[in-house]
């Protein structure tokens, strides 16, 4: 069972945006779905480093087309990201040391909750105020 769903809603028009963001979605229900079936902890952790991953390439592309949008707010923006991923950086390391699926799928859906405000707010907000 997916944690959450891709809906057109969502899209910013920004298409390298929306594509990342779709892609974000899959890797968190997938996450969940590692920890909901109790996988071996390796799995999950594959999937959360995966998160790790895709999040910091994603941001950096946000980052970088909110410089290019000349968008005035980039530095705010940024922030959110950067305390984001100290949260998630957090999360896979204890992980790391100390495996507990239950807390990674609580983690899951804090992730699912940041990145869906993201992207109806502060996300849309970069669109309407960078064109």
């Amino acid at each position: 069972m997916a944690l959450f769903t891709w809906k057109d809603e969502y899209l910013l028009g920004l298409e390298p945006l929306d594509f990342e963001h779709k892609d974000l979605f899959e890797c968190i229900n997938n996450l969940y779905e590692q920890c909901r079936i109790q996988t071996e902890g390796g799995e999950i952790e594959d999937c959360l480093g995966q998160l790790h991953v895709r999040l910091v390439a994603h941001f950096a592309l946000e980052e970088k087309t909110m410089c290019e949008m000349k968008n005035p707010h980039y530095e705010a923006h940024k922030a959110e990201h950067d305390r984001f991923l100290e949260e998630v950086t957090e999360v896979v390391a204890s992980f790391g040391t100390t495996p507990d699926e239950e807390h990674v799928e609580a983690f899951a859906i804090r992730v699912k909750e940041w990145i869906l405000t993201h992207i109806t707010t502060t996300d849309r907000q970069l669109v309407t105020r960078g064109r």
